[in-house]
């Protein structure tokens, strides 16, 4: 049983965390209140914690036109991130695995080169040449998640899950008459399923958050993603509500400048935050466990 001193301790930890996580949750819900205020009220009065005039005319102004548009940037995202998460995890442990392979004599060079990347790069020209030029990527699904199909942070990171599998277990594999394919599925990703979790995470987020992608090599806008397809949004808002008022057949506009960022912020923001808390056990294990390990 903790004496008292501890339980005041532990209690202090306690509040520190939940005035952080108050903290941190508060930008969020001035987003949601700001999505959910008038335009007007919200230019004369600012931010609050509760909606200041309460509407649903930001929304209703977002998908008056462009709701087709909005559900078919979010089934692209969906899209995107279930595949292109698949996809990297598989590269990724792949070559974790090549690396960590005490047969394979040319690991080593293949970690360097690996690592090589993380401290040079080539440079957006090139990169965008050699995209569209010859791979050609441009206008393609595939453009919005093969470059990213390898982040060598995350291949370091499952590399250590690897390295903690005891030799033993791969050689008794091998032994059995077990190749490299059959170990790495049977064997190395079932043992290494916690970095997966982990990975696949990252990937996830990384893929849905993402439009540099869709800005670099995406012209049609079937193609756009929710999160270029928000940025795209803004900006035509944006172009709107320059000047004073916009003036179209004598007729004031008026757009949403302000609710309309908050309402963008939700609508992008709010599939992960739903998602995250029953997710973030992951993120806080599998970062320290692959970090330590190895």
């Amino acid at each position: 049983m903790p004496n008292q001193e501890n339980r005041t301790l532990i209690a202090f930890f306690y509040l520190c965390i939940g005035v952080f996580a108050l903290i941190c949750l508060a930008p969020f819900v001035l987003a949601v209140s700001g999505s959910l205020s008038t335009e007007s009220r919200l230019a004369a009065e600012g931010y609050s914690f509760l909606p200041r005039g309460f509407t649903l005319e930001t929304y209703t102004f977002m998908f008056g036109s462009k709701a087709e548009q909005i559900l078919r940037a979010y089934m692209t995202s969906v899209i995107v991130t279930v595949l292109g998460t698949v996809c990297a995890v598989l590269v990724t442990t792949a070559f974790a695995y090549v690396i960590t392979a005490k047969g394979f004599r040319f690991r080593n060079s293949f970690a360097f080169l690996a690592y090589f990347t993380m401290l040079f790069s080539g440079g957006t020209l090139p990169w965008y040449i050699l995209c569209t030029k010859y791979y050609h990527l441009d206008d393609t699904l595939a453009g919005l998640f093969v470059p990213y199909l390898m982040n060598v942070f995350l291949m370091y990171l499952q590399a250590n899950y690897f390295k903690s599998i005891p030799h033993e277990v791969i050689e008794s594999a091998q032994m059995d008459g077990a190749g490299h394919f059959r170990i790495f599925f049977r064997i190395m990703l079932p043992l290494g399923q916690v970095g997966l979790v982990t990975i696949s995470l990252f990937y996830a987020l990384q893929f849905w958050n993402d439009f540099y992608l869709p800005l670099m090599l995406v012209s049609d806008e079937k193609l756009y993603t929710i999160q270029y397809m928000m940025y795209y949004m803004m900006a035509n808002i944006q172009y709107l509500a320059s000047g004073t008022n916009a003036q179209i057949s004598g007729v004031t506009i008026a757009p949403p400048l302000e609710s309309a960022k908050m309402a963008m912020t939700c609508l992008t923001v709010l599939p992960i935050a739903v998602l995250y808390p029953f997710l973030q056990r992951y993120f806080v294990r599998g970062i320290i466990v692959g970090s330590v390990k190895g």
